[in-house]
C-alpha cells in the first residue's frame, strides 16, 4: 500500500497545476446538494496549510456522480465519518463556478 501511495505521489507532483496538503488533515465539512449540481460533492479540511489555503480556499470539489469518481467520493464520506486525515491533491486551476469561493478540483486523496 505505501509503495502504491508513494507513486500517485510521484505522478501527481510532476503535474504543474497540481497542489498538496503539506500534511494530513481532517475534514471539516462535506457538503452535496440535489439534482442541480450535478451530483457535485464539496468538502473543506479542518486546518489547510498556507500554500493550500491561498490556492483553494474555500476547499475541494468532485462530480460525485460520474461512475469514475464514485469511489472517491466513497473514500470523502467514508474519511469524514471516521475523521480520518488524509492529504489531498487537487488541480487549482479547476474551480467549480457553483460557488462565489475558490474551490480547486480533487485529483486523488489518500488517507494516512
Amino acid at each position: 500500500m505505501k509503495i502504491l501511495l508513494t507513486i500517485f505521489i510521484t505522478v501527481f507532483s510532476f503535474n504543474a497545476m497540481a497542489m498538496q496538503t503539506k500534511s494530513p488533515q481532517k475534514i471539516a465539512y462535506l457538503m452535496t446538494w440535489a439534482d442541480y449540481t450535478g451530483g457535485v460533492f464539496k468538502f473543506a479540511l479542518e486546518t489547510q496549510d498556507e500554500e493550500a489555503q491561498s490556492l483553494c480556499p474555500g476547499g475541494y470539489w468532485l462530480d460525485g456522480a460520474s461512475d469514475k469518481n464514485a469511489a472517491l467520493y466513497d473514500f470523502i464520506k467514508d474519511a469524514y465519518q471516521a475523521k480520518t486525515p488524509i492529504v489531498v491533491y487537487a488541480n487549482e486551476s479547476q474551480d467549480w463556478d457553483g460557488m462565489i469561493t475558490k474551490e480547486c478540483k480533487l485529483q486523488l486523496a489518500a488517507g494516512v
